[in-house]
C-alpha cells in the first residue's frame, strides 16, 4: 500500500438510504478541500498487474484519485454500491477507458468539476465521451452559472457544497434544475438542521457529517434509552463476573443466538464457537461485550443503517491503529470506536450518556475529550473519516497503516452486515 489516503463519503436518499459513495484520495500533510484532493507532484506511469497502464493526467490531485482506485479497486471501497468521482474535463477525456476498466459503466458516476472554469468545448466533449462510455455524468460546482445552465439540465447529477450556497440559494437552483433531468446531490451537510433544510428545498441526495451527531429530539425516547443503558451498563462495568455475563446474555435467546451467529461469521479462528460461554473463554469477556453492544446498537429503532456501519469501521479501524501502537489494549479501542456514536444513535449528549455507564476513566476520557492514548487513537480514525490529512500527519501515523486498517474495517463492516441478514 502506497502512502495514501483513500476514504468514501456516503450520500443519501431522502430515506437515509445510502445511494452510493464518493470517492475521495489524499495525501500525507495535505488538507482535503470540498471539491477535490490535493497531491504530491508525479511523473511517469503506473503500471499495475491486470490494469491497464494509468493514462498521463494534467493535475496531482487526478492522478491521486486514479492511483487510489487502480491500486485498491472500486469493489474494496464500496461493495455492490455506486460509486461517484469527481474529475476535471481534461482528465475525464483522457481516464475515461481507464475508468471503464475498473467497474462496469452502471457502477460508477463522473462527475465533472467546474473549477477551475473550463472552456465549453471542452467541457461538452468530456461529458459526451463519458457518456459514450456508458456512465452516468454530473457537474460539480455549478450553482446557477448562465453559461454552464445548458450542461446542468442535460447532466444526471449536480453536485454543490452546503459550505459555499446558502439554503434560499439551494432552493434557487433546484427550482432551475426542475426543467432538466438532472437530480441535485448536496454535500458537506454537518447538522441535521441543514439537511432538514436541504429536503425543504427538494434536494434528492445528501452528504456530509451529519449522519454522526445527535438530531435535536422531536419526541421523546427515554424510555427505550433506559433499558438500552441498563443492559449496557452491566455489559461494560469491569467488575461484571463471568458467570453474570454469562447469564445477562443467555437470558435473551435470540441475542445469544444473534451473537453466535455473528462471532462464529467473523472470528479468524478455527474452532466453531457453539455457546455463550465457549465464546466469553476463547474471545475474551470484553470482546464479547463488545460484539453484545455491536447488537444492542442495531435494535435500536428509526436510525440509519449507516451509522452501524460507521460504528463498525471506527472500531475495527481503532483496534487495529492500537494494535500498531501497541499502547493500549485492542479491545478497549474496539469498544471506544463503537461507542463514539452512541450519542447519535440515542440522539443525546455523549456527556449525559457515559454517567450512565460505569465505563473505565481512560475510556470515558476518550469518548469525551479525546485524551489519553486511546483518544490518541479515536482522534486518529474521526481525522481519516473526515479526511482532515494535516491532522493525521501531525499524528505521526503511516498513511499506510491508516489506508490498511480503513479497509479492513470496510470488509468487516461488510461481513457483519451480511452475517446479520442471513
Amino acid at each position: 500500500m502506497r502512502d495514501l489516503f483513500v476514504r468514501r463519503q456516503p450520500i443519501f436518499t431522502r430515506r437515509l438510504e445510502v445511494w452510493g459513495y464518493e470517492i475521495v484520495a489524499g495525501r500525507f500533510g495535505f488538507a482535503e478541500p470540498v471539491v477535490s484532493s490535493p497531491g504530491r507532484p508525479q511523473t511517469g506511469r503506473l503500471t499495475l498487474p491486470g490494469s491497464p497502464v494509468l493514462p498521463p493526467v494534467p493535475s496531482d490531485e487526478a492522478r491521486l484519485l486514479l492511483e487510489a482506485l487502480a491500486e485498491i479497486g472500486l469493489p474494496t471501497l464500496v461493495g455492490e454500491s455506486l460509486a461517484v468521482v469527481r474529475l476535471a474535463p481534461t482528465t475525464a477525456l483522457t481516464a475515461r477507458d481507464f475508468l471503464a476498466s475498473l467497474a462496469p459503466p452502471d457502477r460508477l458516476v463522473a462527475l465533472v468539476t467546474l473549477d477551475p472554469v473550463p472552456d465549453h468545448e471542452l467541457l461538452a466533449k468530456a461529458l459526451d465521451a463519458l457518456r459514450e462510455a456508458g456512465f452516468r455524468v454530473g457537474l460539480a460546482g455549478f450553482q446557477g452559472q448562465p453559461e454552464f445552465l445548458p450542461f446542468a439540465r442535460t447532466v444526471d447529477l449536480v453536485a454543490v457544497s452546503c459550505q459555499e450556497i446558502s439554503p434560499e440559494g439551494l432552493a434557487d437552483l433546484a427550482n432551475v434544475l426542475r426543467a432538466g433531468r438532472a437530480q441535485l446531490l448536496a454535500t458537506d451537510i454537518d447538522t441535521y438542521e441543514l439537511y432538514d433544510r436541504c429536503r425543504e428545498c427538494r434536494v434528492t441526495f445528501f452528504s456530509g457529517p451529519f449522519l454522526s451527531v445527535p438530531r435535536p429530539a422531536r419526541w421523546t425516547r427515554a424510555p427505550s434509552n433506559r433499558a438500552l443503558l441498563l443492559l449496557l451498563a452491566r455489559l461494560q462495568d469491569p467488575e461484571v463476573e463471568f458467570s453474570e455475563l454469562e447469564a445477562l446474555i443467555s437470558l435473551d435467546v435470540g441475542l445469544t443466538y444473534r451473537l453466535l451467529r455473528l462471532v462464529n461469521s467473523v472470528w479468524y479462528g478455527r474452532r466453531r464457537i457453539e455457546s455463550v460461554r465457549q465464546a466469553l473463554l476463547l474471545l475474551g469477556t470484553r470482546l464479547v461485550s463488545a460484539w453484545v453492544t455491536l447488537l444492542l446498537m442495531a435494535d435500536i429503532p428509526d436510525k440509519p443503517h449507516e451509522l452501524l456501519t460507521t460504528a463498525v469501521i471506527r472500531a475495527r479501524m481503532a483496534e487495529l491503529v492500537a494494535a500498531a501502537r501497541g499502547r493500549a489494549s485492542r479491545e478497549a479501542a474496539f469498544l471506544t470506536g463503537l461507542l463514539s456514536v452512541l450519542d447519535a444513535l440515542l440522539d443525546q449528549p455523549m456527556e449525559e450518556l457515559l454517567a450512565a455507564l460505569p465505563l473505565a476513566d481512560e475510556l470515558r476520557a476518550a469518548l469525551l475529550h479525546h485524551q489519553g492514548e486511546l483518544g490518541a487513537v479515536l482522534d486518529a480514525v474521526l481525522a481519516y473519516e473526515r479526511g482532515d490529512w494535516e491532522r493525521l500527519a501531525v499524528l505521526g501515523l503511516r498513511p499506510s497503516l491508516l489506508t490498511s486498517a480503513y479497509l479492513d474495517a470496510i470488509a468487516l463492516a461488510r461481513e457483519i452486515d451480511l452475517a446479520m441478514a442471513a
